[in-house]
């Protein structure tokens, strides 16, 4: 599953926790950062670090987007009956280049379902998938549930 801050996040964090509670199955919940990213977040977290005495770990940009996707579905899950097993990994990608690692991540994972935000792009309100939500489910060798905002 793919965790994003959209407002549709938690709405698809718990389908796909109840489904994998249901079926006992562990969940890979994927969250990006992009290069600026990293860029923009070392120079705040080497900040931090200097005045804390403490020292930055070198994938410090990274663990946060992990953290948030796990705390994200911490929250999630308590509403799940049963237990949602689940492993959040963090990739480094641009726009353009997340579908193929939501697909490679998803294939070496032996994941078998993709779920994905989509976004509402028209102004009258007729859901059209995101770029990565549509190249994900052309391009992904299984089922994909987008859940639009």
């Amino acid at each position: 599953m793919v965790v994003d801050s959209t407002d549709s996040n938690e709405r698809l964090l718990t389908e796909a926790g109840q489904i994998a509670a249901g079926t006992d199955t562990p969940l890979v919940l994927l969250t990006r950062i992009t290069e600026d990213e990293i860029v923009e977040n070392a120079e705040t977290l080497q900040a931090m670090s200097d005045a804390a005495n403490t020292p930055l770990e070198s994938n410090s940009a990274r663990e946060v987007a992990t953290r948030f996707a796990s705390q994200a579905a911490d929250e999630a899950f308590e509403s799940v009956d049963g237990t949602v097993e689940y492993d959040a990994v963090t990739v480094v990608a641009d726009e353009g280049e997340f579908a193929d690692e939501v697909i490679r991540v998803a294939d070496e994972r032996g994941c078998d379902h993709v779920y994905v935000a989509g976004r509402q792009r028209s102004p009258t309100g007729k859901a059209l998938f995101g770029d990565t939500a549509q190249r994900v489910v052309l391009n992904f060798d299984g089922p994909v549930t987008i859940l639009t905002e």
